[in-house]
């Protein structure tokens, strides 16, 4: 018997079940199913419509047990310079 650390495959699912993704993070997560069966990122991209770059952008913020992490995220600044008074 081995014993591994981490988690087990699958329980990423079986937390996310209450989750509600966009309609983009649902596409997104059908790329990432889509490869993970092919596992060729450039029949992903032709079937899907989309570059490479985008893809591998998206691959590195996917978590597999944080299905919210292919939700789109801000691109406000977190912090923003305040004029100074003289």
């Amino acid at each position: 018997m081995q014993i591994r650390k981490g988690k087990p495959p699958g329980s990423g699912q079986m937390a996310q079940v209450g989750v509600e993704l966009s309609r983009e993070a649902r596409v997104r997560l059908a790329w990432m199913d889509f490869h993970r069966r092919t596992k060729n990122v450039a029949r992903t991209c032709r079937h899907f419509g989309i570059s490479r770059q985008t893809f591998y952008l998206w691959q590195r913020r996917y978590d597999p047990y944080d299905l919210t992490s292919l939700e789109e995220r801000s691109h406000r600044p977190r912090q923003c310079r305040q004029p100074k008074v003289s």
